[in-house]
């Protein structure tokens, strides 16, 4: 059971097992006008060291195997302007998914906050190592570059932007977002910021999964909604139902004993927080064109 309080969340924006935006923004019925959001990040951002070798190459465990991952989301702790739940927009509209907001070279800097204890370091870095070992993509500490990510505790939750957005941007890791026995939580963010969103916004998900938004408050309908092939391209992959970037099937849900998202095609499990599926490694490879690894 403490394991169930610890993770706040893993609701974000692309596909791990999906798709991406080449649209400078979605329709406007996507994102109504909202007042000002209030602060997501404390003012003053104290960097703590790069993460280490020793810390990349540490040994943790994945034990989501024992939990419900639905049981584990605390949606409400979530920062309530937070689009689709844990991905932010730039300019108050979807960041582009295009190859201007793709990271040259396939290399990620980051600066990480002090706030960080010796284990989630650890997490976040082994998580790092998983992307550099399995695809192109590298995380480097941040220099002199202009573009980079910020990662520190936010306070509200689990998020991050959607691809390159230009300057410091930052992704939010609290400490319900960082466990060793859920290292997905921080695959699926740092999937967002490589330029994915959810899986089940695909403009095909209507083959696969129905959504029952009677089951759904209000105000969390809109992180449903279906994107068009105008909008965001597939990369000419399945459907992942096993996708880090898939929500549950109770994602939202006002009555935990009715599921929000069901498959149309067998019974499979809907997301999963231990990292990524085989389908998620392909479509992050092929939207950076990586070599065979």
């Amino acid at each position: 059971m403490a394991h169930k309080l610890l993770i706040m969340v893993i609701c974000a924006v692309i596909i791990g097992g999906g798709f991406v935006s080449g649209m400078p923004s979605l329709a406007s019925d996507y994102y109504p006008i909202r007042p000002p959001r209030p602060p997501l990040l404390q003012e003053n951002f104290e960097a703590g060291d790069p993460l280490t070798e020793e810390e990349f190459h540490s040994d943790i465990s994945s034990k989501t195997g024992e939990m419900e991952l639905d049981d584990s989301i605390l949606w409400d702790n979530q920062h309530p302007e937070l689009h689709e739940g844990d991905v932010m927009l730039s300019s108050g509209k979807n960041a582009i998914l295009s190859t201007v907001r793709l990271w040259p070279n396939a290399t990620i800097p980051y600066v990480i906050s002090s706030g960080y204890t010796s284990t989630q370091r650890k997490v976040i870095a082994s998580v790092m190592n998983i992307y550099q070992n399995k695809t192109c993509l590298r995380f480097v500490p941040r220099t002199t570059q202009a573009n980079y990510i910020r990662i520190q505790k936010s306070g509200r939750g689990c998020w991050s932007y959607v691809g390159r957005i230009g300057g410091a941007q930052d992704v939010s890791l609290d400490d319900g977002c960082i466990a060793s026995w859920a290292p997905g939580v921080v695959v699926h963010e740092l999937m967002h910021t490589a330029g994915f969103w959810h899986e089940h916004m695909r403009p095909d998900r209507d083959k696969y999964v129905s959504i029952n938004l009677n089951n759904v408050r209000q105000e969390y309908r809109g992180n449903f909604n279906k994107m068009s092939t105008t909008q965001v391209t597939t990369l000419g992959l399945a459907y992942d139902y096993g996708s880090v970037m898939h929500y549950p099937a109770r994602a939202f849900a006002v009555d935990r004993r009715i599921p929000v998202i069901k498959a149309l095609i067998g019974s499979p499990v809907l997301g999963q927080q231990k990292g990524f599926s085989t389908l998620d490694l392909q479509k992050l490879k092929k939207l950076y064109s990586c070599k065979s690894r």
